[in-house]
């Protein structure tokens, strides 16, 4: 929901201390006392908090995690190691000995078995 504020209401969040970036949460996170009206009670602020304290511990529990993507579908997750994401993080983690991954192309060698062609 996109909500503007009116020039009354601008005033008034400016007097009462507020910030027009607290309005978004309240219209999240608030109970609806009637039909034009949040309220936000303290069961309200209660669960919002745990709901982030839970989101909090799950980005600490997946720090390091790498999630591989193609077009839309996750091909694999997994946690590379150190040495694997100091690779990573330099840009070199491409398939070695191949500079374009996506031009690479399989071909059969005289032995039978197929072997990465560039």
């Amino acid at each position: 929901m996109n909500l503007t504020l009116t020039q009354h209401a601008q005033s008034r969040v400016r007097q009462r201390g507020m910030r027009e970036s607290d309005i978004p949460v309240i219209v999240a996170a608030g109970t609806p006392v009637d039909d034009d009206s949040l309220f936000l009670l303290g069961q309200d602020v209660d669960r919002e908090i745990r709901r982030r304290k839970q989101e909090i511990n799950a980005l600490e529990r997946l720090r390091g995690c790498r999630v591989v993507i193609a077009g839309d579908k996750v091909v694999t997750v997994y946690r590379p190691s150190h040495r694997t994401e100091k690779r990573l993080l330099r840009g070199e983690h491409h398939y070695p000995g191949v500079r374009n991954p996506a031009s690479a192309v399989r071909q059969p060698s005289y032995a039978g078995e197929y072997a990465d062609v560039a």
